[in-house]
């Protein structure tokens, strides 16, 4: 099993797009990316650039996928079928998202059960124009697929973040093959949930990503007990997990970096391990938005650019970011 996480907020854009190759298929997570806003500021020219090259590659990649997993409904985590392209956040639009699922079996977020109102009103507006271009979609919530020697297993519904948080539900996805287990937790957040800190522990996976708890919140939607609660089940995972990869959410604060460090100590005094996204996959840090404000500090825009921004109509599609 071969695990290739394509972008993340350590490789410079929202997401956790993650592509696993097995002996005899291949599976695609969560293929999407975004950007947010932050400091009061539009994302930096830089950030553009780094979420062109991430949605070509989730595309990309895309082409030697077998089956594709969507654990929820936002954006960072899925591409929509958006009849024009979406400039500001994500370049997603149609033909991207053709690309991505057409002819292929894809593992859906129960959208009708364990599922809040905006996700589900975004569910309902991707699914008919899925059916159209996808092999197969199934309802993944709780299934179990095996194909040969791969097992392919789906969570119960846990919540993104907190016990009765109002962004709903997400699945994680358990990947097993000759004796490893991969689980992509999604964002669990920590997990803030111990229900869901114990289901990963009972599960005893070799690896395991996921988000971890939004710093970033931290008094204005999210309370500082509940980020608390995510950072101690990072640690109780740290004991259990002997390859753990931690990114999304925490890592779009730059005072993050202290808590992993504090992760690691732990995880190296049970030899195991705690990796961000960047590390795992041998590339530079680069948390453009947790920089942001510095970006705009020290790097000049074009002028082309900030016309753009001026005028807050989207990236022209004539601009070349390759």
């Amino acid at each position: 099993m071969e695990i290739n996480i394509i972008s993340a907020e350590t490789l410079g854009t929202r997401s956790l797009a993650t592509f696993v190759e097995c002996k005899n298929i291949n599976i695609l997570i969560d293929p999407g990316v975004a950007l947010g806003p932050r400091f009061g500021l539009m994302p930096h020219e830089i950030e553009y650039e780094e979420l062109y090259k991430a949605r070509r590659k989730v595309e990309e990649i895309s082409n030697f996928a077998d089956i594709i997993c969507i654990t929820h409904y936002h954006y960072d985590h899925y591409t929509p079928f958006w009849d024009k392209i979406d400039n500001l956040w994500t370049f997603a639009n149609y033909e991207s998202a053709k690309k991505i699922y057409s002819n292929k079996i894809v593992y859906l977020k129960d959208y009708y059960n364990n599922i809040n109102f905006s996700q589900r009103e975004r569910a309902n507006e991707f699914i008919p124009k899925l059916k159209k271009v996808a092999k197969e979609i199934k309802i993944a919530d709780e299934k179990e697929k095996k194909f040969n020697s791969l097992k392919l297993k789906f969570s119960k519904a846990v919540p993104h973040g907190e016990e009765n948080t109002p962004l709903g539900y997400v699945i994680m996805v358990i990947i097993e093959e000759s004796g490893e287990k991969f689980i992509f937790g999604s964002d669990i957040e920590g997990p803030m949930s111990k229900t869901t800190c114990d289901l990963i522990i009972r599960e005893k996976p070799d690896f395991l990503l996921l988000s971890g708890p939004p710093l970033y919140l931290v008094g204005s939607k999210v309370r500082i007990e509940n980020f608390n609660k995510g950072i101690e089940n990072l640690k109780m995972l740290c004991k259990y997990i002997p390859n753990l990869i931690v990114d999304h959410h925490l890592l779009r604060s730059s005072e993050a970096l202290n808590y992993i460090n504090e992760l690691k100590t732990i995880a190296e005094s049970y030899n195991n391990k705690v990796m961000l996204v960047a590390e795992k996959e041998r590339k530079n840090i680069n948390m453009l938005e947790a920089k942001r404000r510095e970006l705009y500090k020290s790097i000049p825009l074009s002028e082309k650019f900030k016309k753009w921004l001026n005028n807050k109509q989207g990236l022209p599609i004539e601009i070349d970011l390759k």
